[in-house]
């Protein structure tokens, strides 16, 4: 049996869940735009601060970048694909805006998510 192996047992591994529907309903949704998801350092510009919001409040990052219409978005839509801002992006921004139990998973619709609580 490898190292690796041996110090994984004992683990349990979890994967992310996105928040229930009923949950998200009453979410504060970020939406970004291409301009402002390019970096770390835009995507948090983008949220408001945890502590001017109500304990607990989940905010949620979309994945599909909103705003204007261009050529290669139009494109990409025709063959099912569409421009995302990175999980990894979305959830370093929310960690260093400092907010908590963040996660990234896809929901049930199949809609790329990123959130975090205040």
């Amino acid at each position: 049996m490898s190292d690796q192996s041996s110090a994984m047992r004992g683990r349990t591994r979890s994967v992310a869940r996105a928040p229930l529907a009923s949950v998200r309903a009453q979410a504060r949704v970020v939406s970004l735009t291409e301009a402002h998801a390019g970096t770390v350092t835009d995507i948090m510009r983008q949220l408001p601060d945890p502590d001017e919001l109500p304990p607990g409040t989940l905010v949620i990052l979309p994945g599909r970048l909103s705003g204007t219409s261009s050529l290669t978005r139009s494109v990409l839509a025709v063959f099912g694909r569409t421009k995302i801002a990175p999980r990894t992006l979305r959830c370093t921004a929310l960690v260093a805006r400092g907010y908590v139990n963040v996660g990234a998973a896809q929901d049930d619709t199949h809609e790329d998510l990123a959130w975090g609580f205040s």
